[in-house]
């Protein structure tokens, strides 16, 4: 194994099988096997995700993916039992899916993190505004609207609107957070602050707010921007 220094201080190992290629199968349980043994060596025992990765079929036959899955299944499960350890079935054309699977692999491995997002959740009911709160690609992590799902994906239109805010503030601003909004003339209000270039917030509104929902706002995008520190703190760390 090359540069075994790099696997080192894991939190979270994500090993990835390829569902397409089982002529890879044994080659990958070696290599998992000797990672394994270098965790041991270095008294680490990381959180394991296994990925059966490209669960379609696409170019793919179901029956042959089928047989695919059974056989990663025996090879690999047994591998990993005296782990904190769980596998998921994953597809590139499941982006949805995803992105929540890596939003509750973030979220669980960091107990701080985790009791941000259900603080967040109680604020919102709080709050007389349309929130989202999402990670700077659009992935929703919470929110308080009809119609959105938490690990989905925004809808195009304000997936771009956040992508082009986060393009000004890296080459207008040149800073790690900032905060843009608009408003029309029936008082119809969007805010979107975004923290450390990582985390989002819009703010839909159609008035301004009372006093006790401004507060709890006010509170709440405190709350995202320490959110995006721990992230951050976490990632370095």
């Amino acid at each position: 194994m090359e540069k075994p220094e790099i696997f080192r201080g894991t939190d979270v190992l994500i090993p990835i099988v390829d569902l397409h290629e089982p002529n890879t199968f044994e080659e990958a349980k070696q290599y998992f096997i000797d990672l394994l043994d270098l965790y041991r060596k270095n008294n680490e025992k990381p959180k394991i995700f296994l990925f059966l990765h490209k669960y379609d079929v696409e170019d793919y036959q179901k029956e042959l993916l089928d047989t695919n899955v059974r056989k990663s299944k025996e090879i690999f499960l047994d591998i990993f039992k005296d782990y904190d350890f769980d596998f998921i079935l994953t597809s590139i054309y499941e982006q949805d899916k995803l992105a929540k699977v890596f939003r509750d692999i973030l979220i669980s491995q960091y107990a701080e993190l985790k009791d941000h997002v259900e603080k967040a959740e109680k604020q919102l009911d709080d709050i007389k505004a349309k929130v989202i709160i999402a990670d700077i690609s659009g992935n929703v992590i919470v929110h308080n609207v009809q119609g959105v799902s938490s690990g989905l994906t925004l809808r195009g239109d304000l997936r771009d609107f956040i992508n082009a805010c986060n393009t000004v503030r890296e080459n207008i601003f040149m800073s790690d957070s900032a905060k843009f909004g608009g408003r029309d003339a029936d008082g119809k209000e969007i805010e979107l602050h975004i923290f450390k270039y990582i985390i989002s917030v819009l703010v839909m509104k159609s008035g301004d707010l009372d006093r006790d929902s401004q507060d709890k706002l006010n509170m709440l995008l405190n709350d995202m921007k320490l959110f995006a520190d721990l992230i951050i703190s976490a990632h370095t760390d």
